[in-house]
Parts: structure tokens; sequence; C-alpha cells
């Protein structure tokens, strides 16, 4: 079992993660045309989002 601590402090942190992410999207999509190097760093913040959601899961399943 995880200490809530440690439970508290990431959700804190995925969570501010998640909000950056959220914001280079909006960016992203606030543009007409993108270059490579934005394509790249959207594709890879949309894997960074499926990290963290695999995380969460695995976080609630070791919670009580």
């Amino acid at each position: 079992m995880l200490d809530a601590n440690y439970i508290s402090e990431r959700l804190a942190s995925l969570k501010l993660e998640m909000c950056d992410l959220r914001v280079s999207d909006v960016r992203y999509w606030g543009r007409r045309k993108h270059t490579t190097l934005q394509k790249l760093s959207r594709g890879l913040n949309q894997q960074r989002l499926l990290h963290i959601k695999r995380e969460l899961s695995d976080l609630m399943k070791r919670c009580p």
C-alpha cells in the first residue's frame, strides 16, 4: 500500500503536468499550420497523457 502523502503529492504533480499539456494542446490547435517539430511535440504530449492515465490507473488499484 502506498503512503497517503505520496499519493497526494503525486496526484498534485500529475494535475499540474496535465494542465501544462492542456495549454500546449490549446496553443497547437490555435495555429493553422504546424511545423514538423510542433507535430512531434504534440505526439509526445499525447504519449505522456497515456502514461499519466496508466499511472493513475495503477494508483487506483493500489489504494484501498
